[in-house]
């Protein structure tokens, strides 16, 4: 599933660049180059068998995005439903995603952190939002009676190891 328009992570490494473009034209003497954090695996946020254990056997090998394209995700194909499972990273602010993608009513849920929020009918899917550290983390499927309970399992695996 391939989203346009989407804000990934890569645009933190350009924000570095330009903090640090800017020190150098504000005159800093001294300039402390940081790397910037490594960004995740989004296929190694949850592994196979735990995967395997909420939503039944797998077909094939999870698929990464193109992370130097900016597709920070992982794509599963379950061997029965659902028929995809996608787990993405994101910067920016859990805020910014809830206006873009919160849908009417979106679910709030705490137990993934302050403003994490689930939809569950986002044109057709469920997707889980929750923020750690400098990422944000989203999980989706498509909808369906289970797809919310799902969705806040996966995240509850794959969120403390951002």
């Amino acid at each position: 599933m391939k989203l346009t328009h989407q804000r990934c992570v890569p645009t933190l490494r350009l924000r570095m660049a330009s903090l640090c473009v800017a020190a150098i034209l504000a005159g800093g003497s001294t300039l402390v180059m940081r790397a910037a954090p490594p960004i995740p695996d989004p296929c190694k946020l949850i592994t196979p068998a735990e995967l395997e254990q909420i939503a039944g056997p797998m077909k094939g090998a999870p698929k990464a995005g193109d992370i130097a394209s900016g597709d920070v995700s992982c794509e599963y194909k379950p061997a029965k439903t659902p028929s995809w499972i996608s787990i993405r990273l994101h910067d920016g602010e859990l805020s910014y995603w809830k206006s873009r993608n919160g849908g009417k009513n979106p679910v709030s849920v705490p137990e993934f952190g302050k403003d994490a929020f689930v939809n569950p009918d986002s044109e057709g899917s469920t997707d889980l939002y929750a923020k750690k550290g400098n990422f944000v983390l989203r999980v989706s499927m498509p909808k369906g009676p289970s797809a919310v309970e799902m969705v806040k399992a996966i995240a509850k695996k794959a969120l403390p190891r951002l």
